[in-house]
């Protein structure tokens, strides 16, 4: 199965790789359709929770919080030095609403699903 957990590690880091580039491009609106920024910050951590939980399984739930949430205020630093982009602390809020509630899901399908708990721990085999 290393195949499956280099492929796991891999869409994590591309995952990571395509947020740092959105988050300190110029105008991520040429390239993503906008419609509700909060609700994007969110449903994008979302997902990179779920990236981070299967390509590092062991990870515990507040190891892979406080990397998520740590790259978020990285990327929002990063965007202070970026014009026209600038820091935004409700920004880092929606990121962290967006992890823990990612993070939460997948707790609850690995303890209710059988298949899902197998899925995500077959990286570790």
């Amino acid at each position: 199965m290393l195949a499956w957990r280099s492929l796991c590690v891999l869409q994590f880091l591309v995952l990571l790789c395509i947020f740092t580039w959105l988050g300190l491009t110029g105008d991520p609106g040429e390239y993503v359709p906008m419609f509700n920024d909060k609700l994007m910050h969110s449903g994008g951590y979302f997902v990179a929770a779920f990236s981070i939980s299967f390509a590092f399984p062991r990870w515990r739930f507040f190891s892979r919080a406080i990397f998520l949430i740590l790259f978020s205020i990285g990327i929002e630093i990063g965007q202070h030095f970026m014009p026209p982009r600038t820091f935004d602390v409700w920004d880092i809020c929606a990121n962290t609403v967006g992890v823990i509630s990612g993070l939460s899901v997948v707790t609850m399908l690995e303890m209710k699903l059988q298949w899902f708990k197998t899925l995500l721990h077959l990286s570790q085999q």
